[in-house]
């Protein structure tokens, strides 16, 4: 089962506000605990991570729209449509990010990925987001 664990309060975070500061706080715990699901699920959404981690959806859902704004951010996005897929990798895994819609509330699926990353698109490395993020908490 599980090797990370995060703090048994989290579910008694019931604010956006909280969780949103919380998942920002300990984003690199999050990183650890989402991929080590999807190693063992080889796909994870809201509702998986729910079953599989015991915390409320709403710190998947929120773990997503941060990572896709980290990413997001990076480059120019005046003028074209957020990105559905993303291609990230976590500790030599790669991992397909899926949006399932058009609105920053659409569903999200992490995946494993073992195919080829196609030409056109950016691999995404999640561990130095953690860390730069951690840097920039300091």
């Amino acid at each position: 089962m599980s090797n990370v664990t995060l703090t048994d309060d989290l579910n008694s975070y019931n604010s956006k506000i909280l969780i949103r500061a919380k998942v920002k706080e300990v984003f690199s715990e999050f990183s650890a605990k989402i991929f080590e699901l999807v190693n063992e699920a080889e796909s994870i959404d809201s509702k998986k991570f729910e079953a599989l981690s015991g915390f409320k959806s709403d710190f998947y859902n929120e773990y997503c729209s941060q990572l896709k704004g980290f990413f997001d951010s990076s480059a120019s996005t005046f003028g074209k449509r957020s990105v559905k897929n993303m291609y990230l990798t976590y500790k030599d895994e790669n991992y397909i990010f899926t949006q399932q819609g058009i609105t920053e509330k659409a569903p999200v699926t992490i995946s494993l990925y073992s195919g080829e990353i196609p030409l056109k698109e950016t691999l995404y490395d999640v561990e130095k987001a953690c860390l730069k993020l951690r840097f920039q908490q300091k």
